[in-house]
């Protein structure tokens, strides 16, 4: 479906905006947000077009009425659906092409090239150091990309781009606190529950093999016997997750809540919010717990860092120390006046500098100068 004429607006961008998928995942995330935020601005007509026909986060569009063209692949490289996007180029003649992931460069970036409409490339999401081939094909894509956006300066430099190069650009990701509002009315951290007897740990994340839920569990395992005051609380879904299921068979204090989109609501109820990762680019999950008010414990890795300040927002713990998290979290637990004060703070640096309107901005005006104006 196409995008409705916005003659009542003066555009003076149109920008095609694809998409690899809209199914669970911390990029799909940020793609809707984005999307969401150019629904916004009044100079932007924007077009959207999704590879994939997993449809998680469709609705969050929808609701908007914020159409969305879907051209699923039946095979690795479709031919046919390289034919529909170069229709589609043809009749919108976007000023800017912005993609986020693999897929979406791979059969964007031709097309760029031949019509020379500059391709905004921004698949970096994440901090992976040399992934293998499928890291190496995205970043020969950047490469040949005219600007590369990545949501952390940590993520920038594990493909070795300079940032002062200016086609090299960071945007972190926004938070937009609209999300909150069904929730307290208005955009505000919640307060520790008073008196309450059980405290919940919560992690939210993608069962993958580069979210390490193995220590989450653990560290679970570790306080369990001393504190049945805590409970541990896993959101989410994917490959691992029955092995995970599986290392927690003994661990009674561990819940699998399994694939959720009332995420915030969930959030809410935690004391802590949990992140344990191999590497991150910048966490959305991290993001919900700061924007409802709960302090963080999370591995040092990736940008994590530029999210969180270490004893001032949460705390951040070696990779795969199941002690470690142990510690922070029973530290956070047994002190819930730092807790409650940490949370406020990652609160309030969440909506200056993570904010979805200081994100639109940067992203407007790289949209601006990749089209010359």
């Amino acid at each position: 479906m196409a995008t409705a004429p916005r003659a009542w607006r003066d555009v003076s961008l149109r920008v095609l905006i694809c998409v690899d998928a809209l199914g669970i995942g911390g990029k799909e995330r940020q793609a809707v947000e984005l999307i969401r935020g150019l629904a916004r601005e009044s100079t932007i007509d924007y077009r959207v077009v999704c590879f994939d026909a997993d449809d998680f986060y469709l609705q969050d569009l929808t609701s908007l009425g914020i159409p969305v063209e879907f051209l699923p692949r039946r095979i690795r490289w479709d031919p046919g659906v390289a034919l529909k996007l170069g229709r589609i180029v043809s009749a919108y003649r976007p000023d800017v092409i912005h993609t986020n992931g693999l897929v979406s460069s791979s059969y964007a970036l031709p097309l760029a090239k031949g019509w020379r409409i500059p391709l905004v490339n921004g698949s970096i999401r994440n901090a992976f150091v040399n992934g293998g081939l499928r890291w190496s094909l995205e970043r020969w894509l950047l490469e040949a990309s005219d600007y590369r956006v990545a949501n952390s300066r940590a993520g920038l430099g594990s493909r070795d781009f300079p940032e002062g190069d200016p086609r090299n650009v960071v945007i972190y990701n926004g938070f937009d606190f609209a999300r909150l509002e069904r929730l307290n009315g208005k955009a505000s951290p919640p307060r520790n529950r008073p008196g309450a007897v059980i405290k919940t740990v919560g992690m939210v994340a993608e069962f993958n093999r580069y979210k390490d839920y193995f220590t989450f569990i653990n560290a679970a395992r570790i306080v369990g016997w001393k504190r049945p005051d805590l409970q541990f609380v896993a959101v989410g879904d994917g490959a691992t997750l029955e092995a995970c299921q599986a290392a927690a068979a003994d661990v009674p204090t561990v819940r699998f809540l399994g694939k959720r989109k009332d995420i915030e609501n969930i959030v809410e109820t935690f004391d802590v919010g949990v992140l344990c990762t191999f590497v991150e680019g910048l966490s959305n999950s991290i993001m919900e717990y700061m924007a409802l008010g709960k302090p963080v414990v999370a591995t040092d890795g990736g940008g994590t860092r530029e999210l969180v300040v270490d004893g001032q927002t949460g705390f951040l713990v070696r990779q795969s120390d199941p002690t470690a998290l142990a510690t922070a979290i029973e530290h956070l637990a047994d002190h819930p006046e730092i807790a409650q004060c940490m949370g406020m703070a990652g609160h309030a640096r969440l909506a200056t500098e993570f904010s979805i309107a200081r994100m639109m901005a940067e992203t407007v005006a790289l949209y601006r100068r990749a089209a010359g104006q």
